[in-house]
């Protein structure tokens, strides 16, 4: 094993264990696990250890050399990376539909080229829903590793002259920028690129790079042989056990909060010694199993779960676990036929190895390109995958679906913070229209907001939304604290303040999340999350006083995933009937918290749109975009209701 050319330690892979189960569990939705991404944290932290340690041995001993280096990289990670993508691509044909098979495709290539980190973070974020159903989301982390490969190599051997002291200073420099960097995105609201991107996490890596050079001085090795900071290691486990237990999808992360796992992590390394607590119980066998399997079992839970959720419809708690058993299973089976035989071939020439890895990422991207290039195989797939009615209605109502800009107006305007251009855009208008209304919320707001400016229900009409934004999970990067003050100075101007947020999110499935579409499956009990609303309540009353601010409910939603085109047949193009019965309860439990309530009104949309099964498509027009938010002829059709409704509460 290339990885322990230098001395074998067995609690190192047992970290490994430590790092990769929380993230399987996570992954597969376990609750007690809901920190168990920082498991990655962990990873980062080992493999910057561990290719340190290789280069500092190698180069003092005069044998480090580049080809070597890379061909070791080509070995450990490539095999089994690409025979994961390959089986998982006839998978994604079966089972996706085009939307969803061209972004697969593009995953795939991106994953080739050792960019996933960048593509991931141009379509998404990790902790959103959509993350749990895309099959190669997780290979984000082996792009960031790889870039590192590619990088710090060069650093240290262009430094070495520099001596050990200066390089472990320059290290130590760029670790700490590229924490303060996290730390800056996270508070600037860019946590998805914090999170993804190597500059924001490369001080993970160098952490365990600069314990390499610690543990290869004399005195670091001294002090961890002579076991007086054993019980550091326990203390490195137990940081790496809070983050796990405790943070969750609303943790700022990574930025400061990724120093415990990190932190951890390093605690293990420098201090665990197999005589020690820690080094034995991480030593123990069946750790060290799941330790020597971790890299291909990482790279098979994540597509495993995500297929089965596609093809099932399910992520019901017990499944989940049969499928990370499962992962287990070929996790063994690729290190065992995959991993270990490649990675024992030291004598295949560096040319033979280098140009077997360029013709498999050929063929790996030319098969990611021409899903991108067929639009994920678009005509195949309604010429021979769906029935002639079915195919008809998608090509009629697909084009419904995609976002139109509207034609802009001067004093209808929307923004996600009352920043300086938005205060003296506002200010213009007041001077022109007199007082304005004022909506406010998460991404359902822009639908209230175009719905209403397809009407002539309010010509001085101003929008502060940001998605994912509600009063009971705060963000910095949200408007609900700044609008405060602004009100307070501009209270003359504006007639009402609509707040309005997505109802889904105070309906909880069975692991006590909101917005996942396992709560409005058939059957499903309803739960709520009164906590949740009560503090979205006690916001409204923070809002100045004598301020007209209204409530205005969720509407139900639709909560048909329009990217299956099957569900474009006639039977299967209509409302979930389950979620018209949850949406129908939310609100009578919003109406009851506020009843009496001086503070703010409340408005139903569930009574103001009357929604059933037939709403989805209603005169000609598929009303919704995706399984929650209006579509564009959506926002026109419910317009008139929505500004007669917030008419007829204020008349």
């Amino acid at each position: 094993m290339s990885d322990h050319a230098l001395s074998y330690r067995p609690e190192i892979d047992g970290l490994r264990a430590v790092a990769i189960l929380p993230v399987v569990l996570y992954h597969a939705g376990l609750a007690w696990a809901s920190g168990g991404f920082v498991g990655v944290d962990v990873f980062f932290v080992i493999s910057g250890y561990l290719i340190t340690s290789i280069i500092l041995a190698e180069r003092r001993a005069g044998r480090f050399s580049l080809v070597n280096f890379y061909a070791r990289r080509i070995r450990r990670i490539f095999p089994a990376l690409f025979v994961m993508m390959a089986a998982c691509y006839p998978l994604a044909f079966v089972l996706l539909g085009p939307s969803a098979m061209a972004e697969f495709a593009g995953s795939v290539v991106a994953a080739t080229v050792f960019l996933a980190n960048v593509f991931f973070y141009d379509i998404s974020g990790y902790f959103a829903t959509a993350a749990e159903v895309k099959p190669l989301l997780h290979t984000w982390s082996l792009a960031v590793e790889e870039q590192f490969y590619l990088v710090f190599p060069a650093l240290v051997l262009l430094t070495w002259r520099m001596g050990v002291r200066r390089q472990v200073a320059l290290l130590a420099v760029l670790a700490l920028a590229s924490l303060a960097l996290a730390h800056w995105d996270i508070a600037q609201g860019k946590a998805d690129r914090a999170f993804f991107m190597l500059q924001t996490r490369l001080w993970e890596l160098m952490a365990g790079a600069l314990a390499a050079y610690w543990l290869a001085s004399p005195r670091g090795r001294a002090l961890r042989a002579g076991g007086r900071l054993r019980h550091g290691a326990l203390l490195g486990l137990a940081l790496i056990l809070f983050a796990i237990l405790t943070y969750d999808g609303e943790t700022r992360f990574p930025g400061l909060a990724a120093l415990p796992p990190v932190l951890g992590a390093v605690m293990v390394i420098l201090c665990a010694t197999p005589q020690s607590l820690a080094g034995r119980l991480l030593s123990l066998r069946p750790m060290v199993f799941v330790g020597l399997v971790s890299y291909s079992l990482y790279l098979w839970h994540v597509p495993l779960l995500a297929f089965t959720r596609i093809g099932t419809g399910r992520d019901d708690t017990a499944l989940m676990l049969g499928v990370c058993a499962l992962a287990f299973a070929l996790a063994w089976l690729s290190w065992r036929h995959v991993e270990r035989p490649i990675r024992r071939m030291q004598g295949v020439p560096a040319g033979r190895l280098f140009g077997t890895a360029a013709l498999s990422m050929v063929l790996l991207g030319g098969l990611g390109l021409a899903g991108q290039q067929t639009e994920g195989f678009r005509a195949f797939y309604l010429e021979h995958r769906l029935d002639p009615v079915t195919r008809a209605n998608f090509e009629k109502y697909q084009p419904q679906t995609t976002v139109q800009s509207m034609t802009k107006a001067e004093c209808q305007f929307a923004a996600q913070q009352p920043d300086a251009a938005f205060i003296a855009r506002f200010e213009r208008c007041a001077r022109t229209h007199g007082r304005a209304l004022l909506v406010l919320g998460d991404s359902h707001t822009s639908n209230i907001f175009n719905a209403l400016r397809s009407t002539d229900a309010a010509p001085f009409l101003v929008a502060l939304w940001r998605g994912g934004c509600r009063p009971f999970k705060p963000k910095p990067e949200c408007p609900y604290e700044p609008i405060l003050p602004f009100l307070e100075e501009n209270r003359d101007s504006v007639a009402s303040v609509i707040f309005h947020v997505s109802g889904s999110h105070y309906i909880l499935d069975h692991r006590g999340k909101g917005d996942k579409n396992a709560a409005f499956l058939p059957g499903e009990p309803l739960r709520i999350a009164m906590d949740d609303i009560a503090v979205t309540a006690a916001y409204l009353t923070r809002f100045p006083a004598m301020l007209d601010v209204v409530w205005l409910g969720p509407f139900a939603e639709a909560r048909v995933d329009l990217d299956n085109l099957k569900n474009y047949h006639p039977n299967r193009l209509r409302f979930n009937p389950v979620s018209l019965a949850h949406f129908a309860v939310l609100d009578e439990r919003l109406k009851a918290k506020a009843a009496g309530q001086p503070a703010y009104r409340y408005i139903s949309l569930i009574d103001a749109l009357a929604f059933d099964e037939d709403t989805l498509v209603q005169d000609g027009c598929l009303t919704f975009l995706d399984v929650d938010h209006f579509s564009p002829c959506g926002e026109r059709l419910f317009g008139p209701a929505i500004a007669a409704a917030l008419e007829e509460a204020s008349g």
